[in-house]
């Protein structure tokens, strides 16, 4: 399934080529980074689609791409970014002939960081690939955030099929007033070799081979209107998948999950599994739901500059949607201006993962003879499942990065050690000159291990970014960037690194105009 898929998406990127509506732009990219850590720096690899992970490296990306043209009736899109990555490797602690043993893995060299083919007519679209921006951050808006709940795009790509509204369309008999926008995804995780590599078949478990699903749907008021307010809903599911656990380095039980079409359905009608699931399927719901309720403000003033206010309330089950998690979330003010001005951004957010429902999970149900018959919901343990290697792909996590993933569970654990985490984040942008952008990002977390197993200290970090962009109006389609960033703290540990990024865009080929 997944040759045919790939072979339909070149066969369609080399039609439109062709044929394309406009032309095809292209994009080259290098990027060296070096830092003092065995990983880089907490805002060098934070929401960059899992571009950069280890301590010092090199890439080079290279790229062709068809725009959708939103003002035509039925319009495509296409896209193909390749990727050679070289990086420093990071350690693993593996069981192997009784012992362990340091294994030193490194990321993959080459890759297809991006491969997809969209249609749209009206307001429909249809996606199929791997896209960056495939989820679009509706609630945060912003690409200063620390990150949705969700789908931050922290991690890479997931290659899926998706399909629904290409934009808020009027709902019938409002006059405007309200509008609507939702989709539905299913795909397939990648990373199976990563969770293989970096595994310590020790204790816990692993599992791979997994599906995913995501749907989302979301209410707006007349965008026309200085005032505009945005609730909405977003779920992603991790489904199916084979499971083996480990005691002692020895192998206790194997089972795999088997996709049918009853399973897909499972996933986006949340239910539990039947006798052919993990016995904490048949119990609670198949697969792993993460999801958020989502609500935005936003007002713009007469010179175009807005002001926006929003909030992710997280759920990974009944309690978190019914809001018994006090107030865990993300929560956000956001100030942007279309103007080049000194400050033209600031994002100030806060992001809860501590109340998580209450430390203890109880449900009679599962303890036959009990004679306590209440039942208790909490220790939600965000991100993590006992049947799932948390909420991630490749070792980076698909949700905030304020959580730190697996990524750095050097002891070949592969499941979150915190999800208990509390932080605050700023972010400001502006020009200094017209072809000048600065960048400034901060932050500071708190973390206290999971409901199940506490930290033994107090844990937290501070991290910071400061970037300059140059933009040359006499060198048009180039871009020159530089960065330093810095960690300070137990949480993820001491670092500094810095980062040096150049970008050539522009046209590849030109249809139906003059090239100049």
């Amino acid at each position: 399934m997944r040759k045919i898929a790939l072979t339909i998406i070149c066969l369609f990127l080399f039609h439109c080529i062709g044929v394309a509506q406009d032309g095809v732009s292209y994009r080259l990219e290098t990027m060296a980074h070096a830092a003092t850590g065995t990983f880089a720096p907490y805002y060098m690899t934070a929401n960059t689609y899992g571009i950069v992970a280890n301590g010092c490296g090199a890439y080079l990306r290279t790229g062709a791409f068809i725009e959708m043209d939103s003002t035509k009736r039925f319009s495509y899109a296409a896209g193909i970014d390749l990727m050679g990555n070289y990086e420093t490797t990071s350690p693993t602690q593996r069981w192997e002939n009784g012992a362990f043993t340091t294994i030193y893995n490194r990321p993959q060299i080459l890759r297809i960081q991006q491969l997809y083919a969209d249609i749209k007519y009206r307001a429909l679209f249809l996606s199929v690939g791997m896209r960056e921006n495939a989820h679009e951050n509706i609630i945060t808006g912003h690409g200063l955030t620390s990150g949705n709940l969700i789908h931050s795009g922290n991690s890479r790509p997931i290659p899926q099929i998706k399909a629904g509204f290409h934009r808020f369309v009027d709902i019938p008999f409002t006059n405007g007033w309200a509008q609507i926008k939702g989709d539905i995804a299913y795909g397939k995780l990648l990373g199976d070799k990563y969770l293989r590599d970096h595994y310590s078949y020790y204790s816990s478990f692993i599992t791979t081979n997994l599906y995913y699903h995501y749907k989302s749907l979301y209410f707006r008021s007349n965008p026309n209107m200085p005032f505009v307010f945005t609730i909405g809903l977003e779920d992603g599911v991790q489904f199916g998948g084979d499971n083996q656990k480990y005691n002692n380095g020895k192998l206790t039980s194997s089972s795999k999950s088997n996709i049918t079409l009853k399973s897909f359905a499972q996933a986006f009608f949340p239910s539990a599994g039947d006798s052919n699931e993990s016995i904490g399927d048949q119990l609670f719901v198949y697969g792993n739901h993460v999801g958020a309720i989502n609500m935005a403000a936003e007002y713009t003033f007469k010179d175009g500059t807005e002001l926006r206010a929003y909030t992710q309330w997280i759920y990974e089950d009944g309690s978190g949607m019914a809001k018994l998690n006090g107030f865990d979330g993300l929560w956000g003010i956001a100030y942007h201006t279309h103007r080049r001005s000194l400050l033209s951004d600031v994002v100030v957010e806060y992001v809860g993962l501590n109340n998580q429902s209450g430390p203890i999970p109880w449900q009679p149900t599962d303890f036959p003879g009990t004679q306590v018959t209440t039942q208790t919901s909490g220790g939600d343990d965000y991100y993590n499942n006992y049947h799932y290697n948390g909420w991630q792909q490749e070792g980076f996590g698909m949700g905030t990065p304020m959580s730190p993933s697996i990524m750095y569970n050097t002891n070949g654990y592969m499941r979150y050690l915190n999800t208990r985490v509390n932080g605050c984040h700023i972010a400001i942008q502006g020009y200094v000159a017209h072809d000048w952008k600065y960048r400034i990002m901060g932050s500071y977390r708190q973390a206290w291990g999971t409901p199940f197993v506490p930290a033994v200290e107090d844990l937290c970090q501070g991290s910071m970014l400061i970037e300059c962009t140059y933009t040359p109006t006499q060198l048009k389609g180039w871009e020159f960037c530089a960065a330093i960033a810095a960690d300070a703290g137990n949480l993820i540990g001491n670092n500094m690194g810095l980062s040096i990024r150049v970008v050539k865009s522009g046209n590849l080929f030109t249809f139906g105009h003059k090239q100049k």
